[in-house]
């Protein structure tokens, strides 16, 4: 039976904080609408304010969805689930809003230096309803890497934005432009509208801000400690080789250990009895 809580305990909002995948789900009004369900999983993205409020920073990607769903009612509910022991199901049922890139609520949340690339919005939620249950129909998976595909995509976009501010003449009063295969254009193709025709995002296009996410350097992602960055090319086949050779590398160890052991038992062995046969003849 789930458990079901009015604001997020303790425990859960560690938990929480230390998954690598979570889930949004939304819906529109109309009966005839789609239901979504995205996947988020770039790590630290997703923050627990307090025991009643959460937000993620969303990354562009080529659907709008959730955005433009929680614009037109505010019902989101968020997943979490444990692929190793103990199982666990987590759901977070709240009123979500949305802070657009260029705004001032998204310029607190996510400055240039907390920024991921490509971060298009935040999504406030305000949570009235938890529940953790078993999730005993979670197969086990082992996490294995984090991808840098979608990170290093989005980091290609915001530089010929960045190249284009640098070689445009600086106008207050001129609409603001931008590059013309950019993020802010990719915006415009693929992130104004929902698959049922409601509005997606609003006013990030129409920002004269320059995107710009200090957590790149020299066009390179700058990995957190301890982070297992995986290729999009064969890069989960690597990153098992590798977790092999070093499985393979501690029993080579282990065996070079115990041969070390047993020499020195022998030599030990050899000298007692070297001892024994010196003084039992005088006995």
């Amino acid at each position: 039976m789930p458990t079901f809580y009015d604001s997020i305990p303790a425990n859960l909002s560690e938990w929480i904080q230390a998954q690598h995948v979570f889930w949004v789900a939304t819906a529109p009004l109309s009966a005839e609408g789609h239901i979504n369900i995205s996947p988020k999983g770039l790590r630290g993205t997703f923050h627990v304010v307090d025991a009643n409020h959460v937000w993620y920073e969303d990354i562009t990607g080529s659907g709008i969805e959730t955005i433009s769903h929680v614009r037109e009612n505010g019902r989101i509910v968020i997943q979490f689930n444990a692929f190793d022991s103990p199982p666990r199901i987590v759901r977070l049922w709240g009123k979500g809003t949305v802070y657009e890139f260029g705004t001032p609520e998204f310029e607190a949340y996510l400055p240039p230096d907390k920024r991921h690339p490509g971060a298009r919005s935040v999504i406030f939620v305000d949570v009235h309803k938890i529940s953790s249950s078993c999730g005993f129909g979670v197969p086990y998976y082992s996490f294995v890497g984090a991808r840098d595909t979608l990170t290093k995509w989005n980091t290609g976009l915001e530089r010929r934005e960045q190249e284009h501010a640098l070689s445009s003449p600086v106008n207050d009063d001129a609409t603001p432009s931008h590059a013309e295969k950019g993020l802010v254009a990719y915006w415009l193709e693929t992130n104004m509208k929902s698959i049922d025709g409601l509005p997606g995002m609003r006013s990030a296009h129409l920002s004269g801000k320059v995107p710009e996410s200090r957590l790149v350097k020299d066009g390179k992602v700058i990995k957190e400690e301890n982070e297992t960055i995986v290729r999009a090319k064969g890069g989960v086949h690597r990153a098992v080789e590798v977790r092999k050779e070093t499985d393979w590398v501690k029993l080579v160890i282990a065996f070079m250990l115990g041969l070390m052991v047993a020499s020195i038992y022998g030599r030990y062995q050899s000298g007692v009895m070297d001892l024994l046969e010196a003084f039992v003849p005088s006995i």
